[in-house]
């Protein structure tokens, strides 16, 4: 591990082998030496171009933001994509024909 950053609910690392991770935080037992009865899981775990050295907490967390789940995002990007029909298709390939066959 090369750096952490803790805040209230969440828990930032990095480490050498170029991956940022995002870990959830419970609360320490109520009472000393006593065992937890959870423990924080990886939230997020992002890839980077380069070793992380350093990751801060800048003490503000931007909550107004919808976090969206990967088939949320997958869902979103085939919504957003072109509907495309048969003949459109057909078009297409007429088209490709004529400017291979010149």
């Amino acid at each position: 591990m090369t750096s952490i950053a803790p805040s209230p609910n969440l828990l930032v690392s990095t480490a050498n082998d170029r991956f940022v991770r995002l870990h959830s935080t419970t609360p320490p037992p109520s009472r000393e030496g006593q065992i937890l009865d959870h423990k924080g899981t990886v939230l997020e775990k992002i890839y980077v171009a380069t070793v992380p050295t350093v990751v801060i907490w800048d003490e503000t967390a931007d909550t107004s933001k919808d976090v969206l789940s990967k088939e949320e995002q997958e869902d979103e990007v085939w919504n957003d994509m072109e509907q495309v029909s048969e003949t459109d298709t057909e078009e297409i390939r007429r088209k490709n024909k004529r400017q291979h066959s010149t």
